[in-house]
């Protein structure tokens, strides 16, 4: 059943990929790239951004459920008991308020799950995991609470203020914004999400984190992985090739600690063709997803109540 699932998964990504690339590349004409007519080039730009846009909100509605769990308290006290107090208050409220509101309001966060809850196979994804070496070691769960709030406030930082800076520079009509962020990362922005988000995931630690939530988490780095490589190969269409060689060279291209050279050497081995880069990147984030399918395998609560008398 799970390679059915991944078959078709792997059948609807060549589809996206063959949309995304059903026309050739032009080549560029004054670091712009020239279009032979203007009806196909719109279709295919359309074609292009909504196969994007429906890529970046699947991951994100995959993601979703992790979020909720980490304010399922707050949200809890505010909807059973916050809510029904406030509004007894007022008799004259309309009868539909008084309808108890966590009966369908959390539902909504996991409706990306749905294909995970509805077959035995995927069901325990969605399960509890059983970590008693991080819930009994008392250093571990001390540094875990100690450093979760800090992990996901910088990274919500990091992506609020490299974007801040980004659009400053849209507006000034600046092509290739290098300072700020910018001058140490050529992605901040992207990185402060995956810091934010994996924040988020130590806020299930240690009885809360779901297999599910881990593997909504990896989905979210290769996605903005794959969309920093894409936008850097259209920069380079799109600027002058010398002056985005020069930043490429002397900025890191995601860590700040890892030197642009690797990366370089890296570019250097991986395909030219943007086709075969995608298919690659697809196959290490599957790779990725079996491995750590693989890891979890038997440790949820459910697995674990099976084997009691």
């Amino acid at each position: 059943m799970i390679r059915a699932y991944a078959e078709r998964y792997f059948h609807f990504i060549k589809k996206m990929i063959h949309l995304l690339h059903s026309s050739k590349n032009e080549p560029a004409l004054n670091g712009k790239s020239s279009n032979p007519g203007p009806g196909p080039s719109k279709a295919n730009s359309f074609a292009k951004k909504l196969g994007k846009k429906l890529v970046v909100f699947y991951c994100w509605a995959f993601y979703l459920p992790t979020i909720a769990g980490t304010f399922w308290l707050p949200m809890w006290v505010a909807l059973v008991i916050v809510l029904p107090t406030i509004f007894n208050y007022f008799p004259e409220s309309p009868a539909s308020i008084m309808i108890p509101l966590p009966q369908w309001f959390f539902r909504l966060f996991y409706f990306s799950w749905i294909p995970l809850m509805i077959f035995p196979e995927t069901l325990w994804l969605t399960d509890f995991l059983l970590l008693p070496e991080i819930w009994t070691n008392t250093e571990i769960w001390f540094l875990i609470n100690l450093t979760r709030p800090f992990i996901t406030i910088l990274g919500l930082a990091l992506f609020l203020a490299s974007l801040a800076q980004l659009v400053w520079a849209k507006r000034k009509g600046i092509d290739l914004f290098t300072s700020g962020f910018y001058s140490v990362l050529r992605h901040p922005q992207y990185l402060g999400i995956i810091i934010w988000t994996f924040g988020h995931v130590l806020y299930s630690l240690p009885l809360r984190l779901r297999p599910a939530d881990f593997l909504a988490w990896v989905t979210l780095v290769f996605l903005y992985l794959l969309l920093a490589d894409l936008e850097e190969r259209k920069l380079q269409e799109e600027i002058d090739e010398e002056k985005y060689s020069t930043y490429k060279n002397r900025v890191p291209f995601i860590l700040p600690l890892v030197k642009p050279g690797l990366f370089k050497w890296l570019n250097r081995i991986l395909p030219s063709k943007r086709w075969k880069r995608l298919l690659l990147f697809l196959a290490v984030y599957m790779l990725t997803i079996g491995l750590s399918v693989a890891n979890f395998w038997g440790k949820t609560y459910c697995d674990w109540s099976k084997t009691l008398p």
